[in-house]
């Protein structure tokens, strides 16, 4: 089981201090989310070398891939691009990138508007993410990286909200280098049974994001992993296991319980 953790759940005051941390405290990667810069990337890959953690994925920053603005549309793409080329040059997997959350969370921003007959809102804000992702696509198979489309719970994100919606939207991009997550908070809410919905969802899945159902550490709410894990199993998952969530208490003290208590986990599904 490869463990990971976003940047800003980790304790220290700098790249370097972040990632001997996660090795101290048994996690195998980081996910970048505000060092997603290329200025930022000579210590990431300082750290990386230094500590065997290995930097997963990058954050993209800016814009919106489906704002009504074509100036915001085009500076989320950079965006995307950016950090696909600074995943690939560490050795990462890539960047995820929920599709509308940006929307939905700054509600400022614009939404292309209901054409119908012609088509709903809904309608063409999914035909433009089809194109939208599949120029990232043919962008992440040239650098070497993969696009990894995120499903939200619907207070979040109005869709893609479940793995299979996710699924039908990479189908449509149809590009071996966009690929879809699984988040164990989100499919929480969204999913009426998550095990089910992991195997509707096998060779899609390119990386795992794990919380409680209270988006705290793993073990200190009521959700059940085990189910999940073995599910990811069966469909011969190898990739990380990201914790996202918010930490109580001491950092080093819950995240070092949280690494050894999802490995006992996983050892049990």
């Amino acid at each position: 089981m490869k463990l990971a953790l976003r940047e800003g759940m980790v304790p220290g005051e700098s790249i370097g201090a972040k990632f001997e941390n996660a090795r101290k405290l048994g996690y195998d990667g980081i996910e970048i989310t505000t060092s997603s810069t290329r200025e930022a990337l000579p210590e990431i890959k300082a750290a990386q070398e230094a500590t065997g953690v290995r930097a997963v994925l990058f954050s993209a920053h800016g814009g919106a891939l489906a704002d009504a603005r074509r100036e915001e549309r085009e500076k989320a793409i950079q965006a995307h691009c950016l950090a696909l080329e600074l995943a690939a040059e560490v050795g990462g997997v890539g960047v995820i990138s929920p599709p509308l959350i940006t929307m939905k969370m700054q509600p400022d921003r614009p939404r292309i508007p209901d054409l119908w007959p012609l088509a709903t809102r809904e309608e063409l804000e999914r035909q433009l993410l089809v194109k939208q992702y599949q120029r990232l696509a043919a962008y992440a198979g040239e650098v070497g990286a993969y696009i990894i489309i995120e499903p939200l719970n619907r207070y979040e994100q109005w869709w893609p909200c479940t793995l299979a919606q996710a699924v039908e939207l990479c189908q449509q991009v149809n590009h071996p280098h966009c690929r879809m997550m699984a988040d164990f908070f989100h499919m929480n809410i969204e999913e009426a049974d998550i095990p089910a919905a992991i195997r509707a969802a096998a060779g899609w899945i390119l990386h795992v994001h794990v919380a409680d159902n209270h988006r705290q550490t793993p073990g200190r709410g009521s959700l059940d992993l085990r189910p999940g894990f073995r599910a990811l199993k069966d469909i011969g998952y190898e990739g990380f296991f990201g914790v996202e969530c918010s930490v109580p208490g001491d950092k080093m003290e819950e995240l070092r319980r949280t690494a050894d208590y999802l490995r006992q986990l996983y050892e049990e599904a």
